[in-house]
């Protein structure tokens, strides 16, 4: 009997032992499983588009939302993003495909994938971003025999009976329920296009093409027969910024193409439009000669000797006297001087616009959006991305974060406070959510969740640090902050916690003793707007004006605070607090 029992306890120390090797080599096909976005099944997403970069991707996606509410992006293993309306099972999803093909609604090469070589999303109409999960499975499906077509039903509506002592707002959310995630707040009389109905939930589209589900009390259906009396106020009409006026250069000028160096290219980019958002048309090299036509802001329209016209940045540009000879060849993107002649001085006529402060300038600019604990933010990676363009071409050295979590945040400010030790100028830009508590200032990476009394010691970054070491003897420093959003984690982390001294938007800052700029997007304890376009109406107004030459930047920020005053209907108004003992000029 003992010789049986010892027999079972070694078999089973056997067994037990080869249960742990097989789980220890079955851990390595679970991680990559988990790695893949896969519906499963005989299923698929249905991929529209593949792009080399997520910006590319994602505009293009948004083209597809009004009509597609579960198109998504996914970031694929080899680097590429790929743009897919949503996931099907087969074979109904093929014929879905098919009848999508032969309207002209996809492309013709579209295909389904089932998603093995898919890691995480990394934007969706739905609001589900990150890996695989239910959440994001249940948002994305495509219906079974949904023909999305321009004449699908729909009809006109309103944000309409809530109520102004509340919250005063009401959720888009990624489906029909107030469990599922949401992904914008709609403000009384915005104007919406209903979808569909699910229970006591409606399948809406926002005029920004942005869909979503809210809940059907709170949207009223427009009158489609005749307009009313009294109609409701959908949208207030938009407030036009003032222009810059194009003023003609009469008679034109000759000039020529400076010096390059600290553009960070070899050539100066000609455009169809006086600003970097147009399209680029030809690359012109140094010395090249032009005639300048008219000036906007600070871009001048030029004619080069081949006739072709375009707007180039004045910064790189000098007056000159007409090339002695020589012509460039029409039809190809680069062109090059007739004669290699040196510009001489600037005349009196025209402004010169090449000259920068001396010194070293640097630029610490962060763009947080893809929050992983609560609603992304769609416009600090834009506001970032359009201020690093902008800084570059003001002499700036651009150190660039974007969607950083707190290590990634501690390693770029620390790159920043390196390059800053022999720099006469430094500048500090953050867009994304912050918070404020104890008259002190915090930035929020993604990956914070605040869910506890030290979250704050520990998964958020303190912008008091970053302007310490900004603030030194001899340095000028500007510091700007596109962060007042209203913060769902600092609310929650304001309940968990008990505290209250967490308050709404930020804290005013002092300037302290050094030559130091500080500016908000709006007013200490205020919220500011993400806004419905590209950028936010501050970063909008601030791309505006930061490149016009000859301004001085207090100047430059009042006109940043009438612009957005007025954009926002009078809601917000930027505010800064200025220590400067000399002026500044972006461009002179």
């Amino acid at each position: 009997m003992t010789e049986q029992i010892a027999a079972a306890s070694k078999l089973f120390y056997r067994l037990h032992f080869l249960c742990v090797l097989f789980a220890l080599l079955a851990t390595p096909l679970v991680s990559t499983a988990a790695a893949s976005v896969m519906p499963g099944g005989n299923s698929g997403w249905l991929v529209v588009a593949s792009r080399p970069d997520a910006n590319s991707a994602i505009s293009l996606a948004s083209g597809f939302a009004n009509r597609f509410p579960q198109v998504t992006v996914f970031q694929s293993n080899n680097g590429w993003y790929a743009v897919t309306l949503g996931w099907m099972r087969q074979p109904a999803g093929n014929s879905y495909k098919a009848r999508l093909v032969s309207t002209g609604v996809i492309p013709g090469d579209s295909y389904f994938h089932n998603g093995q070589r898919f890691q995480f999303a990394v934007w969706s109409a739905t609001g589900m971003t990150g890996g695989a999960s239910q959440a994001l499975f249940a948002a994305t499906a495509l219906q079974q025999g949904a023909t999305p077509s321009p004449g699908r039903p729909s009809s006109q509506a309103y944000v309409s009976g809530l109520d102004p002592r509340g919250d005063n707002y009401l959720s888009l959310r990624t489906g029909p329920g107030s469990r599922y995630q949401e992904i914008a707040r709609m403000a009384p009389n915005t104007p919406l296009t209903i979808l569909g109905r699910n229970g006591s939930w409606l399948n809406v589209a926002m005029a920004n093409g942005r869909s979503g589900w809210a809940y059907s009390k709170y949207v009223a259906t427009a009158p489609s027969y005749a307009p009313s009396p009294q109609p409701p106020v959908i949208a207030p009409p938009p407030v036009t910024s003032p222009t810059i006026a194009k003023r003609s250069i009469a008679p034109p000028r000759p000039g020529v193409v400076g010096d390059l160096s600290d553009s960070g290219d070899s050539f100066l980019s000609l455009r169809t439009g006086a600003g970097s958002r147009h399209t680029e048309i030809a690359r012109l090299l140094e010395g090249t000669g032009v005639s300048m036509l008219a000036q906007q802001g600070a871009w001048f329209e030029i004619e080069l000797s081949n006739g072709m016209r375009g707007w180039a940045h004045g910064r790189y540009l000098a007056a000159a006297k007409p090339p002695s000879s020589g012509a460039g060849t029409p039809g190809i993107p680069t062109i090059g001087p007739g004669a290699k002649t040196r510009p001489p001085a600037s005349s009196p006529n025209l402004p010169d616009l090449s000259s920068l402060p001396d010194g070293k300038r640097v630029a610490l600019v962060i763009g947080n959006s893809a929050y992983e604990n609560t609603t992304p933010l769609p416009n600090p990676k834009n506001d970032a991305a359009g201020l690093t363009a902008s800084l570059k071409r003001l002499g700036f050295t651009v150190i660039l974060g974007l969607d950083q979590s707190k290590v990634a945040m501690e390693s770029t400010i620390r790159s920043f406070v390196r390059n800053i030790q022999d720099a006469d100028v430094a500048l500090f830009f953050y867009a994304g959510h912050a918070m404020q508590m104890d008259g002190r200032n915090f930035l929020i990476p993604i990956d914070a969740k605040l869910e506890d009394a030290t979250a704050v010691d520990f998964e958020t970054i303190e912008l008091g640090t970053v302007l310490n070491y900004m603030n030194a003897p001899g340095r000028l420093s500007i510091a700007l902050l596109d962060a007042c959003r209203d913060n769902p984690l600092s609310r929650r982390f304001r309940t968990l916690s008990r505290s209250a001294s967490v308050g709404r938007g930020l804290a005013a800052p002092r300037a302290g003793d050094g030559n130091i700029l500080i500016g908000f997007a709006t007013a200490p304890g205020d919220v500011a707007l993400d806004g419905e376009g590209q950028n936010s109406p501050f970063t909008e107004a601030l791309l505006k004006h930061i490149e016009t030459p000859a301004l001085e930047i207090e100047i430059m920020l009042k006109r940043v605070k009438a612009d957005v005053y007025a954009t926002t209907q009078g809601s917000q108004s930027p505010w800064h607090n200025s220590a400067l003992r000399r002026e500044f000029y972006f461009s002179k």
